[in-house]
């Protein structure tokens, strides 16, 4: 099984960067092939210019790390995001990457009537999302816009089965026994 981690923490001091690691150690320690994009340590620009816009229009990039990175897409079995909820989101560089990778004509394309086909369909996922808010308040007062707006309308349109979704909340004030609990769980992801 090959996987790859999609990173966008800034942070290396970060749970997510233990995460990260955790993953990328038993991915190995089980046999299997694992990669990491890091979009920070990268650099990746989020930010879709006209010029982006333009080439994507045509199912294109101008970005050579837009390139990259849809070739370790193509290459992995299970892609892994492990991201914070920033403002109830993604950070903008994880939004950013989806804008500008998940091109038309590779990611998706459009059927007769309209209806948005995914082109992804060998591809898996799994979803660990990071955050300081109550997973009740999460999931009721901002109606959880990570299973809505990036599993559902992102992931799944694309064709992308989503093998799981973990969500982690408390995580400033959770302590090191939950934090270490959950390293346990998100290992146990991998097989």
């Amino acid at each position: 099984m090959k996987y790859l981690v999609i990173s966008s923490h800034p942070y290396k001091g970060s749970f997510n960067a233990a995460a990260t690691k955790a993953i990328m150690e038993t991915a190995s320690e089980k046999g299997h092939d694992i990669k990491e994009i890091d979009l920070v340590a990268d650099h990746f620009n989020p930010v879709m210019t006209s010029e982006d816009l333009n080439a994507w229009r045509h199912g294109q990039t101008i970005d050579p790390l837009v390139k990259t990175y849809r070739e370790a897409m193509e290459d992995a079995d299970v892609l892994v995001f492990l991201f914070p909820i920033w403002w109830g989101s993604m950070p903008a560089v994880l939004k950013g990457f989806c804008d500008k990778v998940l091109l038309p004509g590779w990611a998706y394309c459009y059927g007769e009537s309209g209806e948005m086909i995914g082109l992804l369909t060998t591809k898996k996922a799994i979803v660990v999302t990071t955050m300081q808010t109550a997973e009740d308040v999460f999931e009721t007062m901002f109606r959880n816009p990570v299973d809505g707006g990036f599993i559902k309308d992102t992931l799944q349109t694309c064709g992308i089965e989503v093998l799981h979704y973990v969500q982690i909340d408390q995580i400033l004030t959770g302590g090191r026994e939950y934090t270490e609990s959950k390293i346990v769980e998100i290992k146990g992801l991998i097989k």
